[in-house]
């Protein structure tokens, strides 16, 4: 898969959050237990996407009952036109977009299953930053390269869209069980190339990702294989290191502590 600056759980805000959470987060959530943490009550209200895939009609032709055979396609899930899943992924993907623009955690993850979202909740936590804190972030990185009236945005390419076969998704179902703990039936499952474009008085750039989209019970969503990474080579994900990197730091901080505490006993 391509690199993606951005949508990779926005590897590269991540990257940044982990040269600033140490310092600013220390001095934004001292004196506040709550500081950091999410409002799960109001996520939880946000699980489903609000774009729905239309029903296909019609019958296959037998050219295309072969074509599904060869793909390792069922017939009653074979897609003879990806006119409605690039649609629907378009709309998907102006709504990421727009919430990246307008600091907008829940606009910007409701493009993507709940258990996505849920994870990225989790991993901000991890961090000591707010769901609005990481949009901040994500912005100021997005301003700080392309200016202060950078617009984003991304559409698919309609010629470059395959259909995922019955054993593929399969497989990814049980990868998604593993990793996120969570049991999903796919109706339907695609990898399309997406165009991403980046423009701003300070620069400009434009490159192509290709993603997942996944149809969960009729609804649509944007999938990132940025958990998958870290859940295939066991590494920790920079979430996990700043936690780790912010305990060791409380840690020698007690023990500092603790000594200045027993000399000035003695």
């Amino acid at each position: 898969m391509s690199e993606n600056k951005w949508l990779r759980r926005t590897a590269a805000v991540l990257a940044a959050a982990m040269m600033l959470v140490p310092c600013s987060g220390c001095t934004e959530n001292s004196g506040s237990e709550d500081a950091g943490k999410n409002d799960v009550s109001e996520s939880n209200q946000i699980n489903t996407s609000s774009v729905k895939l239309p029903k296909r009609t019609g019958k296959l032709t037998d050219e295309q009952k072969e074509l599904a055979a060869n793909n390792g396609i069922s017939e009653d899930r074979y897609c003879a036109d990806n006119t409605d899943i690039v649609n629907a992924t378009n709309e998907l993907l102006s709504m990421y977009c727009d919430g990246m623009i307008e600091e907008d955690f829940d606009k910007c993850y409701k493009a993507f299953p709940s258990f996505y979202r849920k994870a990225a909740e989790d991993e901000n936590e991890k961090l000591g930053i707010t769901n609005e804190k990481c949009m901040e972030l994500i912005k100021d990185s997005l301003t700080e390269e392309f200016g202060d009236d950078m617009y984003m945005f991304a559409s698919a390419d309609s010629n470059r869209v395959i259909q995922i076969s019955d054993d593929a998704i399969n497989d990814f179902q049980s990868d998604i069980s593993d990793i996120f703990d969570e049991e999903i039936k796919l109706d339907d499952m695609y990898n399309i190339f997406i165009n991403y474009t980046y423009r701003g008085s300070k620069s400009k750039d434009s490159y192509d990702l290709e993603m997942q989209v996944l149809v969960i019970d009729g609804y649509v969503y944007l999938y990132d294989d940025y958990y998958e990474i870290y859940a295939e080579s066991s590494d920790k994900t920079p979430a996990d290191a700043v936690a780790a990197e912010q305990a060791a730091a409380k840690e020698n901080e007690e023990k500092a502590d603790a000594k200045k505490a027993e000399d000035s006993a003695s």
